[in-house]
């Protein structure tokens, strides 16, 4: 199956002739032939043209087909009945249209196994390529919350700055967790934590454009790639990430929490910088946005030099 394509086509090249041959000859001599004759002579060029394609498919599947189904006798029942009419066609042309036409059945019911088998086969196909994409796309979201994991996003990151270089746009970058996590943990239990985690993932998911990106990077820490936001639009995003997570994530389940997250945001400065570096600005803006009240969004202060710049 991992022929290549000058492979596939030495397979098919060799059946070529056999069938040319199966349909041109006895097509030549059925024209030369009265009556009957004539009509042996197609269902023989009929049957061995049949028996050659059969051939030439199955020489191109055969890893895939038994050679145990037919393939082989349908070809020698084929070359038989071409003998017979070079032999008999003049003196029994109806024998030779019968088992002619017997041959021309029977590589029907073959074509109707081929086109069942090479159906299963793309099924197959389909269903093998349709479990290796959800198997990609499990492995690439974070089991609680159902956004990206730390990998994910960050290879996504990746390839959103690769693009904005290229088209000399901006991006930028938000850290965020939640505030006083770990006492929600310790006092109202793991499962209240992980409810919580899940409450703010979906909020945050509904306040973000269709091309920004929501990861999450471990614990009760996420982050959002912002592809042609500059600074000043990261803030905005994030103060309004801030509002609808104090506002919606009040109550989780039964128990009364008040969530609220600290921001930190940080603009990509470009080729000149690692996509660590920019992460790492993002991460001690939201450190410093949580040490200086929490519930609050700080920006990095560097910003692009040149052209780019706000």
């Amino acid at each position: 199956m991992d022929a290549s394509p000058r492979r596939r086509k030495s397979l098919w090249l060799p059946a070529i002739p056999w069938l040319v041959g199966g349909l041109g000859l006895p097509a030549v001599a059925a024209a030369a032939s009265p009556g009957g004759q004539a009509g042996a002579w197609t269902l023989v060029g009929l049957a061995l043209g049949l028996a050659a394609a059969m051939a030439m498919c199955w020489s191109v599947m055969r890893e895939r087909l038994s050679p145990h189904e037919g393939w082989g006798y349908l070809a020698l029942a084929a070359l038989a009945v071409a003998v017979l009419g070079v032999f008999g066609a003049g003196r029994w042309p109806w024998l030779v249209a019968l088992l002619a036409l017997s041959v021309v059945a029977w590589g029907l019911v073959m074509v109707r196994t081929l086109s069942g088998r090479m159906r299963g086969l793309l099924l197959e196909r389909d269903h093998a390529r349709a479990e290796a994409s959800r198997v990609k796309a499990d492995s690439e979201r974070d089991p609680l919350t159902g956004v990206l994991n730390r990998g994910a996003w960050r290879a996504r990151l990746e390839r959103i700055g690769e693009d904005t270089r290229q088209d000399q746009r901006p991006m930028s970058v938000l850290f965020f967790d939640i505030d006083l996590f770990k006492l929600i943990n310790d006092s109202l239990g793991h499962q209240v934590g992980d409810d919580c985690l899940k409450a703010v993932a979906d909020t945050v998911a509904h306040e973000l454009r269709g091309g920004d990106i929501l990861g999450r990077l471990g614990g009760e820490e996420f982050a959002v790639a912002l592809p042609g936001a500059r600074r000043i639009h990261a803030i905005a995003v994030g103060e309004r990430i801030r509002q609808a997570v104090q506002k919606h994530c009040q109550v989780v389940g039964e128990e009364v929490v008040e969530l609220t997250v600290s921001v930190g945001a940080a603009e990509y400065l470009g080729e000149d910088e690692s996509y660590d570096a920019l992460m790492d600005r993002a991460d001690r803006a939201m450190y410093t946005a949580k040490g200086s009240g929490r519930n609050m969004v700080v920006a990095d202060a560097t910003v692009p030099q040149g052209p780019a710049a706000p």
